[in-house]
């Protein structure tokens, strides 16, 4: 029988608790935020804020959690933790064709853009990539997304979760959908979010710091609070979050048939099948402006500003169906003449 001598316990005690050290270290609502790094081990060697400064792993996963794949793929193709002598022109060649081959167009092009805003904000390490920026350059590509409309909103509202998760993503995306928030931000607006006119929220964007302001939608209080104090701390990832959503639009019969083009190719299929936490955002830009509200102000509701100016160019990539032709173009083709149901007669 082995024996273990009490000061070779000790030992490994010490090693045990010491490759534990975030438990300590992290706040609550920290480890609530890196709990999945932590299941999958990113956090055994963490012993404090060097963790997240000496290494891109840390460095990443701290500033994009949900973003944990990446830095797997990243792993797995230079065979250990990327550290930041791995961040070389031939290693972030393979990883942007890696993630151009897991991931759609669009979102390799926000997951590389992710990884360049880490490596400039920690120029000083002395990377020996060059030419990061462009090879991490992915150009966008051009998407036919599905939006809510009103109906589809309210059978959203008046549809009973089953469990705290169907809860907390009906919750979060009916947020979305009437206040225009990021699902980043959605966490965050309670009551107290209510200025003193009580007509407007007022907060401030994670993504860019800036302050937004967006009336109160006469629907949108209740959904301020959790009624039943039992949602998911810290909330659930992305595919979950889109995968619950999903079941709940199918189960409200948003299941009219319709054509998208993403990923660089048609699909077609049930609404519920392409909708996404995307979707809330999208849906309040183009309610908005399927009923006239002028594209500068959706852009001041949606936080988007460029040098204190509404930035339109980046409302309108939320507006489906963006540019409607007016009535007297439509004259021209004669699709407003009475007889415009017989020309096909006539060719």
């Amino acid at each position: 029988m082995l024996t273990i001598k009490p000061k070779h316990f000790r030992i490994m005690k010490e090693i045990f608790l010491k490759t534990r050290d975030w438990e300590r270290l992290l706040t609550y609502e920290q480890q609530q935020k890196y709990k999945y790094a932590i299941k999958q081990g990113w956090f055994s060697d963490y012993h404090g804020s060097s963790w997240r400064h000496d290494t891109f792993y840390g460095a990443y996963i701290w500033k994009h959690p949900k973003y944990i794949n990446v830095v797997r793929t990243f792993s797995d193709l230079v065979g250990h933790k990327p550290l930041w002598s791995d961040v070389t022109d031939d290693n972030l060649r393979d990883l942007t064709e890696k993630i151009q081959e897991l991931y759609a167009p669009n979102s390799s092009r926000t997951i590389c853009a992710t990884i360049k805003a880490v490596i400039r904000e920690n120029d000083e390490k002395g990377i020996r990539s060059s030419k990061f920026d462009s090879i991490l350059r992915v150009k966008r590509v051009p998407v036919q997304a599905v939006y809510l409309d009103d109906n589809e909103i309210q059978s959203l509202i008046d549809y009973i979760p089953h469990g705290s998760v169907e809860r907390y993503v009906k919750r979060m995306f009916i947020l979305e959908c009437l206040c225009g928030a990021r699902l980043s931000d959605c966490h965050n607006i309670t009551p107290e979010n209510i200025d003193d006119t009580g007509k407007y929220i007022v907060y401030v964007a994670q993504k860019t710091k800036a302050e937004v302001r967006v009336p109160l939608h006469k629907k949108l209080r209740p959904f301020l609070v959790c009624g039943t104090a039992d949602e998911p701390v810290g909330g659930v990832v992305d595919v979950y979050f889109n995968k619950v959503l999903r079941e709940i639009c199918r189960n409200c019969g948003i299941d009219t048939r319709v054509k998208v083009f993403k990923c660089g190719k048609y699909e077609s299929g049930p609404k519920f099948k392409f909708v996404s936490s995307h979707t809330g955002r999208r849906s309040f830009a183009t309610n908005l402006s399927k009923k006239g509200v002028p594209v500068e102000q959706i852009a001041i509701m949606m936080g988007h500003a460029n040098g204190g100016k509404p930035n339109i160019e980046m409302t309108q990539r939320y507006i489906v169906g963006k540019t409607n032709i007016d009535t007297r173009t439509l004259r021209v083709f004669g699709i407003y003449d009475d007889d415009y149901n017989s020309v096909g007669d006539e060719c």
